[in-house]
């Protein structure tokens, strides 16, 4: 494996594939935008796969007996941790090697575990098929923020990311749409009795309809996405994990403050979102097969519309701040979370459907700017491990604490299913003005670390 450390690109494949198709990057040519559509692919995949077990929390106590707290387990704790765990390797994987492989081995890995969902008889079968899926899943979003960043130009890395996360979150919303149509299709299927696996129910079917098409997106993604060179100076062999927790350090007036806010969003979006189907069943009756799509094509719309608002926004943003970025996050996430408050408490679904969607165009707004952020802020050979730390620790803190704090708030304090409602808004209250606090504080830090890797970037050029 070679590397640079002049600034020159660098074959990170060692097998000449990344020169060959690197060549093609010239930063305004239709091969970097392919990249950016097939990660926005996989990222559609691995929101289908991981969201779709919420549509089932009613489905799933009731033929497996799970308590409210149990099936939080598997919504949060089985798919986090195991994240936590096969985030670091695999995000070092990244950053030392092809970046393109990485990513259709994790597809391929995740794709099979969502299809032995199927068949599993019992809460520690959807633990481990859970943890497979959020080991592996681990890998990509790191990887693919990492290409993108090195396959189209600067200025336009918040429209591609725009792009990237409208499958990263329209998965999410598509996981309900697509689950919610095949439960509708399959609703008359009986319960199938198979020798030595035991009973399969109706829903079960779903994930083998959602887990099989991504072997074949991940066998078309090895084939045909090729590996960009990275642009800006590298080191031979990576940098390792302390090293980058020293760079993090470094730059902690920053990090420190934002990596809080970003926890505190996380914990409103994994641990409301994961009852948000419930929610709607035991406040306004409506079952997972006709909750899931009228949820899953507001919250599409409402994502899509956000991403490419939020793209414009920093765009605009750009030509007056030098914290462009991290301006547009703040805003966007702060306006969110009124809306946010007020969804829950509407005295029709439709209603809750309106607010919930503005609180979506909000949120998701403010994902371009998320993403590009950290790109335009970290040195090129460490920046899926930056990524991944982020994400690691949203999904190992919020996204595991975050389901069951919701559960265990509604088992042992309200004491009521029904009062759901109220424990999710009582979240957004709380956590919504701490995290507006610390994402403001970060702006003005953010600003000096974009100007000096910008200057440290421009005296590079000048060099070569």
């Amino acid at each position: 494996m070679s590397a640079s450390v002049s600034g020159e690109p660098t074959d990170m494949a060692g097998d000449g594939t990344a020169d060959a198709a690197a060549a093609t990057f010239d930063g305004t040519s239709q091969g970097g935008w392919y990249i950016v559509f097939m990660t926005g692919l996989v990222a559609i995949m691995s929101q289908i796969d991981r969201g779709v077990l919420a549509l089932f929390v009613q489905p799933i106590k009731r033929d497996f007996h799970l308590s409210d707290t149990q099936v939080s387990v598997l919504l949060g704790f089985a798919f986090t941790f195991f994240y936590v765990v096969g985030g670091p390797p695999i995000s070092r994987l990244a950053d030392r090697g092809v970046r393109r492989n990485v990513i259709a081995g994790c597809l391929a890995v995740w794709s099979v575990a969502t299809t032995l969902c199927c068949l599993a008889q019992n809460f520690w079968g959807y633990f481990f098929a859970r943890a497979v899926v959020g080991s592996s899943e681990a890998g990509c979003g790191p990887a693919s923020m990492s290409m993108i960043a090195d396959a189209v130009p600067r200025q336009k890395l918040p429209l591609a990311y725009a792009i990237y996360n409208s499958g990263f979150i329209g998965g999410g919303a598509l996981s309900l749409i697509i689950g919610g149509l095949l439960l509708g299709l399959l609703k008359d299927v009986p319960p199938i009795h198979i020798a030595a696996i035991g009973v399969i129910y109706n829903w079960q079917l779903v994930f083998l309809f959602l887990g099989l098409p991504g072997l074949l997106i991940a066998l078309w993604f090895r084939l045909t996405v090729p590996e960009p060179k990275r642009r800006g100076a590298t080191k031979p062999g990576g940098y390792s994990m302390k090293e980058v927790g020293g760079f993090v350090m470094s730059q902690r007036a920053m990090h420190l403050p934002f990596i809080i806010a970003v926890l505190l969003m996380s914990f409103q979006l994994y641990g409301l979102q994961a009852w948000v189907p419930a929610f709607f069943e035991r406040t306004y009756g409506w079952g997972p097969a006709q909750s899931g799509p009228l949820l899953g094509l507001f919250g599409l719309v409402s994502a899509v519309t956000g991403l490419f608002l939020g793209a414009h926004f920093c765009n605009v943003m750009s030509k007056r701040y030098d914290d462009a970025h991290m301006r547009v996050y703040f805003i966007s996430q702060t306006l969110a979370v009124p809306f946010g408050i007020a969804a829950p408490l509407m005295p029709n679904p439709w209603l809750s459907l309106v607010f919930s969607s503005l609180s979506g165009i909000c949120g998701s707004m403010a994902s371009p700017a998320y993403s590009a952020l950290i790109q335009l802020t970290t040195p090129n050979a460490m920046r899926s491990q930056v990524t991944a730390l982020y994400f690691i620790l949203a999904n190992a803190i919020a996204g595991t604490l975050g389901p069951t704090l919701v559960a265990l708030t509604t088992d042992f304090i309200a004491h009521n299913e029904h009062d759901l409602r109220y424990v999710m808004v009582g979240f957004r209250v709380v956590l919504g003005p701490i995290a507006a606090y610390f994402m403001y504080r970060s702006i003005a830090p953010y600003r000096d670390l974009f100007r000096k890797q910008r200057d440290e970037e421009a005296a590079r050029t000048v060099a070569i």
